[in-house]
């Protein structure tokens, strides 16, 4: 692949305009909310028809391009889906070809911005097949997406008097975390997108903001990101990406470590385990970081008589191979 292409220029209708990230994202949630609010003030208005292929439209070029970013099959499916629902409500006949939607889905996003749609598929220097990514998260990636569109829909919709109910300051939240995640994903296989990782960068120092935190470092703003969506996941009934038996974090695959969180003190630096539980596994060994908020770099936190391990500042090995860290040895 040339230099200076990203994955999705393989597409030819992405190639001739190569759409950033994070501009697919802001046009994919305005179409949603746009949709999300004429279907609960106006259902019955002659805008509904139009304001619904728009979203199928945008929505459906954001999750092609994150598919062809990340390789995850939920999204090359969930791809397929909104180019098939596009073609549905642009009247046409749906055949047995598989890659009907996506033709139609990436031909339809090449007219609107007024390039050559006749090759949507394959530019000529296709990339290498790679994997596909592993998530930094539980759930599947289609669900990550509407979770974002619907999250800013209705902390929108929620400022008005006519929702109440709705917990605004949860759904800005959520709509900082996904997005977030979103960005950060979308990096994983295109190192060279320094725009959508500055992007994730800010979600992370935007987050930082929002919980009223101290500010930190990039490397530990991305960190917070990931940590909080992680809060969100262990609510999920279970992990539909477990990990394998020969886990490099050693949890032989359940997801988990047991590890020693207390130590009781008896004097002379001398410490005794009193408590351990199972933490997260990140998949890899950690280190702590040393701008950590909570410990400052110690990797423990002290009460008289104890010795706390500091679970707030774990970065997996690879995301902090470019940064000064102490190793924790608890």
């Amino acid at each position: 692949m040339p230099a200076g292409y990203l994955p999705e220029h393989v597409v030819k209708a992405y190639q001739d305009e190569r759409p950033s990230i994070t501009r697919l994202v802001l046009e994919a949630r305005w179409a949603h909310y746009r949709l999300t609010d004429a279907l609960e003030h106006v259902p019955d208005s002659n805008t509904v028809f139009a304001l619904r292929r728009l979203k199928l439209l945008h929505a459906g070029a954001l999750v092609d391009v994150l598919a062809l970013r990340t390789r995850d099959p939920d999204l090359y499916e969930a791809a397929r889906d909104y180019g098939a629902a596009l073609r549905e409500i642009d009247g046409l006949a749906l055949d047995e070809h598989p890659h009907n939607g996506l033709d139609h889905l990436r031909a339809q996003y090449a007219r609107l911005h007024h390039h050559s749609h006749g090759d949507v598929r394959r530019a000529p220097h296709d990339a290498v097949e790679s994997l596909p990514t592993k998530r930094p998260f539980l759930r599947p990636g289609p669900r990550l997406v509407r979770q974002m569109l619907d999250a800013y829909a209705w902390a929108n919709l929620g400022l008005t008097p006519r929702f109440p109910a709705v917990d605004v300051t949860s759904e800005q939240r959520l709509h900082i975390i996904t997005r977030g995640l979103l960005l950060n994903w979308a990096t994983t296989t295109a190192p060279a997108d320094n725009a959508t990782a500055a992007a994730a960068i800010n979600a992370g120092h935007a987050l930082r903001t929002f919980d009223r935190r101290s500010t930190l470092s990039d490397l530990r703003a991305r960190a917070y990101l990931l940590d909080a969506f992680r809060d969100l996941d262990d609510q999920d009934e279970e992990a539909d990406d477990p990990h394998p038996h020969n886990c490099a974090g050693c949890c032989a695959g359940t997801g988990e470590v047991l590890t020693v969180l207390t130590w009781e003190h008896h004097g002379d630096g001398i410490y005794t385990a009193v408590h351990q539980e199972p933490i997260l596994c990140y998949g890899t060994p950690t280190t702590h970081a040393p701008d950590c908020a909570t410990c400052e770099g110690d990797g423990f936190t002290y009460t008289p008589g104890y010795r706390e391990l500091c679970l707030g500042g774990r970065i997996p090995v690879s995301e902090s191979a470019t940064s000064s860290v102490v190793p924790q040895n608890a």
